[in-house]
């Protein structure tokens, strides 16, 4: 989507550049969501029989959390740093960090996964 999202506004088309680009971030946001559902149902397994709704969801009722560097559960934002040496983020999927640690392309998400029902 970024090379399409650069055509666009090389082609001064504002108004698809910022559609497209906000359905990029709402898809990583979508999939990290996802990952983390079956990471608690399929893959760590510590709530295979989770039954929440859309709002349930939203609310964050399952056990668990996925805080993410940046974000009010986890404000510092260098750990990314730390994030994409152990995975060779970059290498892998081509997404880099600034100076000021934010990923580009921006429709990109990162984070930890805790299955403790305390954290």
């Amino acid at each position: 989507s970024h090379a399409k999202i650069v055509e666009f506004k090389a082609a001064n088309d504002d108004y698809n550049a910022i559609l497209l680009e906000s359905l990029a971030d709402r898809l990583a946001e979508a999939f990290a969501e996802r990952m983390h559902q079956r990471v608690r149902k399929e893959f760590w397994g510590f709530q295979p029989d989770e039954q929440l709704d859309n709002e349930a969801l939203i609310g964050e009722k399952y056990v668990g959390i996925r805080p993410a560097p940046g974000y009010p559960a986890c404000p510092e934002h260098t750990e990314k740093a730390t994030l994409f040496d152990l995975m060779d983020v970059t290498k892998r999927t081509g997404i880099e960090l600034t100076e000021s640690m934010a990923m580009w392309p921006g429709a990109a998400v990162s984070g930890w996964y805790f299955s403790h029902p305390q954290s």
